[in-house]
């Protein structure tokens, strides 16, 4: 294949294939760079000097201590009344503060000591959990009070970290008074409630300071449990709760406290006990109106799972109470709270322990809750523990994994989800009208019930296991009586999943690129968007799968009308066929390429009002500009425009009772700082996170356009320095990640890891452009090399760009497609390819081994998009593989590969060094220990961050190497040169390099 109008760079040829493939034709993407240098093997002569602009008058340079003190705002929200916001504003690395702000004059109570809230990772880890988020601060309902939790300071718990089994030390609580800014900080607080009405009370539950806690995780949280199965009665033990009457600050104790909860309207506070010595243990409910307080149960036992209905009038829980064997089970319990007059409250068992079906058990720690009208009680079933294996049961035995090939998950699936399958439990629903219940959920069924518990859908994907396994697996849909257990197959074999109506009226869902809707009362299946103009699937798909939809956008009142998105506008469509459905947004958003999205402000809602006027957030698809308008359900008129700028919108929220908003607005060089107002177009900025941005460089951000070499238009984001002169030329790095162009106007801070960070690197010097690229099923390189190498030849024709000072990076799939240009052009001077495939052969048959996953279904259906396996398409996996042409490179490249990479085997990386080594490429290989795919630990971010700075500075401007390129670290010097690091590259003479090749 050759690209018209661009001389040819390779010759063709072809590879000799072992076993049946017997000889497989290359064809090399044939393009010559402007400008291209093949680049020497001696690091330090790839480029004469080149010494960056001086920095704009004033201005900072950007280091990594800079990048640690920049902060950022979590946990925004705003009161009940609208009067007050409050949110966290802190550091990357360092101490936060709450800050409680009014929302119309200038009162704000600010820097209120969160402690240690910005705790980077002292150790690699896969888990999520492990990584630290403050939690956000609540608002009293009557929006008198603000609650948030209170972290220990940084030096504390630093001072636990190096003390090898020290207990972490302890969260606090804080509440602060909006009337007068006072704050009350009380420590040791495990956790604490605030009732969703009312305003009159805070719970906290105090943390048992009478016996020494576990240490926490490296992190600061505590690790999770490896879970065993169970040799006698397991008991966690209560601490004190303390109600807590906050205009007052009277408080109420109540000691061996386990679970505790406020009904919605504050009429109840209902805790569970258990003591030690067995005193007082039970479950109960205190009137917070007279402070009377009922048994619902008492005894000893272990009480869980404690909930109130929604209009706090019903209660239920599960205990063990009464059974004294080694294994005690656990029944349902419930109780009404509004008993008929004249009657005591009463608790009755609804469901027996002895119930449950064989080899199943009520769940100690499931989901206890009720249907969102009352009408029954959800709970949950779990297997019943299998024994354990005597730790000294296996000696001189063999001790194996067996992988058998009819298996639902391959082994190392097994293996990740073996703590949730351990602990995995089921749903079962008790209907309290006909006094039974049944089951629902089991191996092979996901359920989801209506609000009024009536109607129960049914997903089963169990079937298709194995083609999931490649991709191809699809759901079977089916209805569940829930009095009766039946079933009612609705569909078979969807390739998407189907979903409920908030009624549960209707069940629907995507199929032949249509919308279809059930009707549960008749059984009645209607296609609903057959006969409308437009697609309502991604008319931009380039996977080779089925093409997603693009969504729902809620339903009306009795499930009436469902609201259904194409590429740009929305529909309202009547689930019955009924009458014809109705073009919301009246086509405004495909005549003016504008994405119209229904916006949800009251979650507690499950429908759209048809009262008032929807809300929507829009985005131009061509300027990038964003949103919001509104616009009438039922009515034929245009959407009418609220507010549209080039900047980014998001984080959008309303008072619960009043009309104020609140909102973040962003550009790349504004950060998302918090505005409000009574109106959504009205608001006013009310943080300012980071008054030092203005001392250091931001240059600008521009989207550039181009062709590829197929004549498909393309664009990207062009980063320029600030203060760029265009008579100038500047050393330029491209950065790649499927499209990126979405994220014009978002806010770039300073920061450093395995990614380019735009900003930085201009205040450096460089150009940084990200262009989009658009793919053909089976040619992911190819496809790649069509869309960036033109567009960076643009670029290099405007004249501004140096041809000779170019480089390319990118992450994952993007270093992969970093990998494969290398391998067809030497237009590059240097090429960072992080965590990446180099052989795609070898790569289909690997392991996502944070997931357990194969990574089969990703080269068959989705992001590597070769369409097909490798016995039905050879030749494109080894066309796409770059190890088959790295004879070709002459681009020194330095990559990372992490041998705990959960997504790309490390081996790919062990492959690429090989491969380059054999081959006496310059390459450069980084493994941080025990690290992620993206790196993790703190450290290893700032120092991949450091090397790539540093590859970048020698093979782009010229600058002296350091002696990690020069002369490599040794294993046995391994981490001396952290201990001598510099931040400066370090000075060596360059030894006499091989050229490389033959």
């Amino acid at each position: 294949m050759r690209f018209t109008g661009m001389p040819y760079l390779h010759p063709a040829a072809s590879l000799r294939a072992v076993g049946v493939l017997g000889f497989i034709s290359l064809p090399l993407i044939p393009i010559s760079p402007v400008g291209a240098q093949p680049a020497p093997a001696n690091p330090n002569t790839a480029v004469s000097r080149w010494t960056p602009p001086a920095l704009p008058a004033g201005k900072k340079p950007l280091t990594q201590d800079t990048y640690d003190a920049w902060r950022t705002i979590s946990g925004a929200s705003i009161s009940n009344d609208g009067k007050w916001v409050a949110y966290t504003v802190g550091p990357v690395v360092g101490e936060g503060g709450l800050v409680v702000r009014a929302t119309s004059g200038a009162t704000e109570y600010a820097n209120i000591s969160r402690g240690f809230t910005g705790r980077p990772q002292l150790q690699p880890a896969a888990d999520s959990a492990a990584q630290f988020n403050a939690q956000p601060a609540q608002f009293s309902a009557d929006s008198r009070f603000v609650a948030f939790t209170i972290y220990p300071p940084r030096a504390d718990v630093e001072r636990a970290r190096s003390r090898r089994g020290a207990p972490q030390p302890r969260n606090g609580m804080g509440i602060v008074n909006v009337a007068d800014g006072n704050v009350t900080r009380v420590p040791n607080v495990r956790s604490y409630r605030l009732a969703r009405n009312g305003g009159k009370y805070l719970a906290y539950l105090l943390e048992d300071t009478t016996a020494a806690a576990r240490p926490a995780a490296a992190g600061g949280q505590a690790p999770a449990a490896v879970p065993a199965a169970p040799t006698g009665p397991r008991r966690d033990y209560g601490s004190t709760l303390v109600l807590r009457e906050l205009a007052s600050g009277t408080e109420t104790r109540i000691d061996g406290v386990t679970n505790f909860a406020f009904d919605d309207n504050e009429a109840w506070l209902g805790y569970t006990v258990t003591t030690r010595d067995g005193a007082g243990n039970g479950a109960f409910v205190r009137s917070l109106a007279t402070g009377a307080v009922t048994t619902l149960m008492s005894g000893q036992a272990t009480y869980r799972g404690f909930t109130f209905d929604r209009a706090g009038k019903q209660v239920a829980f599960v205990s063990d109470v009464n059974d004294s064997t080694p294994r005690p089970r656990f029944a349902v319990y419930y109780a009404s709270l509004a008993p008929a007059k004249g009657k005591p409250i009463a608790t009755r068992k609804l469901v027996a322990a002895g119930e449950a079906p064989n080899g199943l058990l009520i769940a100690e720690r499931g989901q206890v809750s009720f249907t969102r009208e009352g009408t029954g009680v959800i709970f949950s079933l779990a297997n019943v523990p299998a024994d354990s294996i005597p730790a000294d049961s296996l000696v001189d035995k063999a001790v194996y994994d067996l992988w058998h090939w009819k298996d639902a998950q391959i082994m190392p699936q097994q293996k990740v989800n073996a703590n949730r399958d351990r602990n995995r439990t089921y749903t079962a629903l008790y209907t309290l009208a006909a006094n039974k219940w049944i089951p629902l959920a089991n191996d092979s069924l996901r359920v989801t019930l209506s609000s009024d518990g009536k109607r129960v859908l049914a997903l089963n994907s169990l079937e298709y296991a194995i083609p999931q396994f490649w991709g191809e697996g699809a759901t079977d849909v089916y209805l569940i009586d829930p009095l009766t257990g039946t079933r009612t197959l609705v569909a078979r074999q969807l390739d998407g999943q189907a979903q409920l109506s908030p009624g549960g009226n209707f069940v629907t869902w995507f199929e032949k690129g249509q919308w279809v809707a059930y009707a549960v009362a008749t059984g009645r299946k209607v296609v609903l968007t057959d006969k409308l103009p437009v697609q309502f699937q991604d008319e931009e798909f380039d996977s080779p799968d089925v093409p997603p939809p693009y969504g729902l956008g809620g339903w009306t009142a009795g499930d009436k009308r469902v609201l259904v998105y194409d590429r740009f506008d929305v529909w309202e469509v009547d689930p019955t066929g009924t009458l014809a459905p109705a073009n919301v947004t009246d086509g405004e958003g495909r005549r003016s390429g504008v994405t119209f999205r229904v916006v949800d402000l009251d979650r507690d809602d499950p429908f759209v009002d048809t009262k008032t006027p929807i809300l929507l957030r829009a985005v131009d698809t061509l300027t990038k500009a964003s949103g919001f308008w509104r616009d009438k359900l039922g009515v034929v008129a245009a959407p009418e425009r609220i507010v549209m700028a080039d900047r980014n919108f998001g984080g959008l929220q309303k008072a619960r009772d009043t009309e104020q908003y609140l909102l973040t607005q962003s550009t790349f060089r504004e950060f998302p700082d918090l505005w409000t107002g009574a109106s959504i177009a009205g608001t006013t900025k009310i943080s300012n996170a980071n008054p030092q941005d203005g001392e250091y460089p931001r240059g600008t951000v521009e989207l550039v356009s181009w062709l590829n070499t197929d004549g498909i238009p393309l664009r990207g984001l062009l980063y320029k320095p600030e203060n760029f002169d265009p008579a100038k030329q500047y050393p330029l790095i491209v950065y790649y990640y499927e499209k990126l162009t979405d994220g014009l106007h978002n806010y770039q801070a300073p920061s450093g890891r395995n990614t380019i960070n735009p900003l930085v690197y201009n205040s450096l010097g460089y150009l940084v452009f990200m262009p989009d690229i658009v793919y053909t099923d089976g040619q992911p390189g190819p496809s790649a090399a069509k869309a960036i190498i033109p567009g960076v030849q643009s670029l290099v024709a405007k004249g501004f760009v140096d041809p000779k000072r170019m480089g390319i990076t990118g992450q994952s799939w993007g270093g992969y497609q970093t990998n494969y240009l290398i391998t067809v052009t030497n237009m590059f001077a240097a090429a960072v390819p992080n965590a990446t495939v180099v052989n795609m052969t070898s790569a289909y048959g690997g392991i996502r081994w944070q997931s357990g996953l194969a990574r089969t279904f990703q080269y068959e259906h989705t992001q590597s998009r070769i369409g097909g396996s490798l016995w039905q398409y050879p030749e494109r996996f080894i066309e796409n593989s770059p190890l088959f042409r790295l004879d070709r490179v002459t681009t020194p490249v330095l990559f990372m590969a992490n041998d705990n990479d959960g997504a790309v085997p490390w081996y790919q990386g062990i492959e690429f060094y090989v491969a380059m080594r054999r081959l006496q490429k310059e390459a450069y290989m980084v493994v941080y220990n025990g690290d992620e795919h993206n790196p993790t630990k703190r450290a290893n971010q700032k120092d991949i961050d450091r090397k790539m700075q540093e590859f970048f500075a020698v093979k782009l401007q010229g600058a002296d190497a350091p002696s990690w390129m020069v002369r490599g670290i040794p294993f046995l010097e391994k981490g001396r040169d952290q201990v001598k690091m510099s931040t400066q590259p370090a000075r060596a003479a360059a030894p006499a390099g091989n050229p490389g090749g033959k």
